[in-house]
C-alpha cells in the first residue's frame, strides 16, 4: 500500500508524534510510507513531506497546519490517508488520541490558578479567554474528523475514547477499533534500566534507603497537586517524589512548603529522555484528571513499576487492580492515593511482584501489536487495495 501519515509533530518528545513515528517505522518494512509533518525526525525508509505551520501561538500553528496539510495532501494519490484527530480535511483513517469536547467540558468546571501581580486578574482572564478560543478552534477542526462518513474508519486509543466518540460525535461504537498505544519493552527492560539506577539516584541526591515515587507529565492535568497533598498523609517513611515535566514549579513548591513536605520534592523540568528516571523509581503515581490513554503509564509498567493512577486514564483498562497497579476513582482524593502508596510499600516483596506483573502486561501492547491492528483497519477502509501480511 501507499500510505500517508499526517501529524504536525512526528517526533519522540510528543505523545502523538511518538505514535506516528513508531507506526511509520513498522509499516515501512512492507509498504511505501509518506509522512506529512511540520516537525519530523528521520525514519529509515520513510519519505517526509514538510508542511509549513506558523511559529508562536499554538492556536495559529494548529490552524495553519490544517490548511497547509489539506492543500499539500491533494497533490498525491494514496491508498490510505491516516491522521491524528483533526489535522487535515482529507482522511481515510483517523486515530483519536484526544477528544477536545469532553476535555473542554472539564476545563469549564475548573478555575485557572490566579496570576500574581497588580494586573493578575486581567492576566488570568485573558488566559481563560485564550484557552476557550483554542479549545473551540480545535473542536471545530476535530469534529468533522470524528463524525461518521462512508468508507472512513476510526481508531480509539482506549474504550473510554471510543465511548466519547459515540457520545459527542455520533460514531457507531461497534465500528470504532480500540487499539491501545504501544510501548517498546526492550527500552524499559531490566537489562536496560539496571545500570542507570544507581548513577541517576546519586545525581539526584537520593539516598539508598529512600523510596522514590515518579510523576511524569503536565502538572495540572496529570494531578501533581493531589500527589503533593497525599505526601503528609503517608505512613511510609523516607519517600521522595521525583517530578518530571512542565508546570509552574514555584506554586507547587509553595503548597508543599505549607504542608511541610517540600524537602521530599525533586523537580527535573522537562526531559526528552525519561528512561533514567524510570530506573531511579520504585513506583509510579499518576492521578490524572482526563487522559484518553496515558502512554507514560504503560511505559512505567514496562519498566517494572507498579502504578497508582485513576480510572480517568484510558490505560487503566489494561491494569488489574491489586495485580499490577491500583486505580483511584477520584483524582482529587489525596487520602485514597496515600493509602494505595502505603499499600505498595508495606510489603516490598509484593511490590516487586506487582512490578513484574506490570512488565508482563505492558509487553502485550508493544508497537508491533499497534501496527498489526492498524493494518487490519486499513484493509477495511475500502480505499486500500492491498491487504498486508501481519507484522
Amino acid at each position: 500500500m501507499r500510505i500517508a501519515l499526517v501529524c504536525s509533530e512526528v517526533i519522540r518528545e510528543s505523545g502523538h508524534g511518538r505514535y506516528m513515528q513508531e507506526l511509520a517505522r513498522r509499516l515501512a518494512s512492507e509498504h511505501e510510507v509518506h509522512v506529512y509533518a511540520h516537525l519530523f525526525q528521520p525514519i529509515p525508509g520513510v519519505t517526509h513531506h514538510p508542511v509549513p505551520a506558523p511559529l508562536g501561538l499554538n492556536l495559529l500553528r494548529v490552524f495553519g497546519f490544517y490548511l497547509a496539510s489539506t492543500a499539500v495532501l491533494g497533490r498525491e494519490p494514496y491508498d490510505v490517508v491516516h491522521t491524528i484527530g483533526g489535522c487535515t480535511w482529507r482522511h481515510d483513517v483517523v486515530t483519536a488520541q484526544f477528544c477536545q469536547r469532553p476535555w473542554g467540558a472539564h476545563l469549564a468546571r475548573q478555575p485557572l490558578p490566579p496570576a500574581k501581580g497588580r494586573f493578575g486578574w486581567l492576566s488570568t482572564r485573558l488566559r481563560r479567554l485564550y484557552h476557550e478560543l483554542y479549545w473551540r478552534v480545535c473542536d471545530w477542526l476535530e469534529a468533522p474528523a470524528f463524525r461518521p462518513r462512508p468508507g472512513k474508519k476510526l481508531i480509539a486509543v482506549s474504550g473510554r475514547v471510543r465511548d466519547e466518540l459515540s457520545c459527542y460525535y455520533g460514531a457507531d461504537a461497534d465500528e470504532v477499533a480500540v487499539i491501545y498505544n504501544g510501548v517498546e519493552p526492550a527500552e524499559f527492560s531490566e537489562e536496560a534500566l539496571a545500570p542507570l539506577r544507581a548513577p541517576t539516584r546519586a545525581e539526584l541526591g537520593i539516598g539508598e534507603d529512600e523510596r522514590v515515587l515518579l510523576f511524569v507529565g503536565d502538572f495540572y492535568r496529570k494531578g501533581l497537586a493531589t500527589v503533593i497533598e497525599a505526601l503528609p498523609l503517608l505512613k511510609t517513611p523516607r519517600i521522595r517524589l521525583l517530578i518530571v515535566g512542565r508546570g509552574e514549579e514555584a506554586a507547587f513548591h509553595a503548597r508543599a512548603h505549607a504542608l511541610g513536605v517540600d524537602f521530599q520534592l525533586i523537580f527535573t523540568g522537562f526531559q526528552p529522555d525519561v528512561v533514567p528516571y524510570f530506573a531511579a523509581a520504585d513506583a509510579f503515581v499518576f492521578p490524572t484528571r482526563y487522559e484518553p490513554f496515558g502512554m507514560v503509564v504503560t511505559e512505567a509498567m514496562a519498566a517494572g513499576l507498579p502504578v497508582v493512577t485513576t480510572r480517568q486514564a484510558g490505560a487503566a483498562e489494561v491494569i488489574t487492580e491489586g495485580g499490577d497497579g491500583y486505580l483511584i476513582d477520584d483524582p482529587d482524593d489525596a487520602r485514597a492515593i496515600a493509602g494505595r502508596i502505603d499499600a505498595l510499600f508495606e510489603d516490598d516483596d509484593r511490590r516487586v511482584a506487582m512490578g513484574r506483573a506490570a512488565r508482563k502486561t505492558a509487553a502485550r501492547y508493544d508497537w508491533n501489536y499497534v501496527a498489526h491492528e492498524t493494518l487490519a483497519v486499513y484493509a477495511r477502509t475500502g480505499s486500500a487495495s492491498t491487504t498486508s501480511r501481519a507484522i
